[in-house]
């Protein structure tokens, strides 16, 4: 019963910081803009109060744990433990997550705990077999370890294809601002007003290093460095290219984006190409089985029928 009542706690303290963890976060984005335009100094009480509860609480406490476990540990341990760091923060960029990969690690660790305890809260309350609790207990330990893994894949696919999907229509708008007399920084902003998007928040990244004082070509390179997409690789390069031989923005996206429209409409009818094939294996294995037993079936029964009699 103690267990029981440890447990419930334990999920429910869980549950309500992962619920409310960025509760008091969303602001006016408007009014956020403008307060990043015209350089408006926020106190460090608000950009500590404007921070999620994660960031707040549980971030310090994960660094210093790490700190103490890094001191206790060789330095070859250490150094491969550092590679493995660093290929997961790489991974979590390349994703759009801004975590570290403690807090990553940090996350992996709850969802086992709470698959794990729910787990055995439900073997406490419906008392399986032995087998059903052992393959349970098996399966929550599964999904614990790869549950996270899995998504941070999926969040890598679906954030790479949704730069690929918003790339040329934000090249276009970018084009259309700047041949309209707004200048790099003020046509990011546009975009960021008008579309949404994993690609936009990109730009803005770009946008806030530039005011921060790094260079523009040094701000595309590092956009060029945060995604394996080879398109924009490409659009950083050409707007760096552009900015060294004092070639028009706007003209290099207009071609940009017409190489892009290419490029996409062609993906798509390699994918329709490749449809048929794929469609050939279940329609082999599942539909072409029930429709000789359809149409066969009867004539079959009806020999059996006459030979048998």
């Amino acid at each position: 019963m103690e267990f029981l009542v440890i447990s419930y706690a334990v999920l429910s303290f869980v549950l309500f910081s992962l619920v409310f963890s960025k509760w008091g976060i969303k602001t006016d984005h408007k009014q956020k803009r403008l307060d990043y335009i015209s350089g408006t100094a926020q106190s460090a009480a608000y950009q500590e109060l404007e921070q999620s509860f994660f960031n707040r609480f549980f971030a310090p406490k994960i660094k210093k744990a790490q700190k103490t476990i890094e001191k206790l540990t060789p330095k070859k341990k250490t150094r491969k433990k550092d590679e493995k760091n660093n290929a997961l923060e790489r991974q979590l960029r390349l994703a759009g997550i801004f975590k570290d990969a403690s807090e990553f690690n940090f996350i992996k660790t709850v969802v086992l705990i709470i698959t794990f305890v729910t787990v055995m809260i439900l073997i406490l309350v419906m008392r399986p077999g032995r087998y059903a609790a052992l393959l349970l207990l098996l399966t929550s330990i599964l999904i614990g370890f790869m549950g996270p893994t899995l998504y941070l894949r999926s969040r890598v696919s679906g954030h790479q294809g949704g730069i690929r999907k918003q790339l040329p229509d934000a090249m276009d708008l970018l084009g259309v601002c700047i041949e309209a007399g707004l200048s790099f920084d003020s046509a990011l902003l546009k975009i960021a007003e008008r579309l949404k998007g994993p690609f936009v928040d990109e730009l803005l990244i770009v946008h806030r290093e530039i005011a921060m004082g790094l260079s523009r070509r040094d701000a595309l390179q590092n956009l060029s460095n945060s995604s394996d997409i080879d398109e924009l690789k490409t659009f950083a390069s050409a707007l760096v290219q552009a900015e060294q031989l004092g070639i028009p923005i706007n003209n290099v996206m207009k071609v940009q984006s017409a190489q892009l429209r290419l490029t996409r409409s062609q993906q798509a009818q390699e994918k329709g190409r490749k449809a048929s094939i794929k469609m050939l294996i279940p329609m082999l294995l599942f539909i072409f089985p029930v429709i000789f037993i359809i149409v066969l079936g009867p004539t079959v029964m009806t020999i059996i029928e006459n030979f048998g009699g």
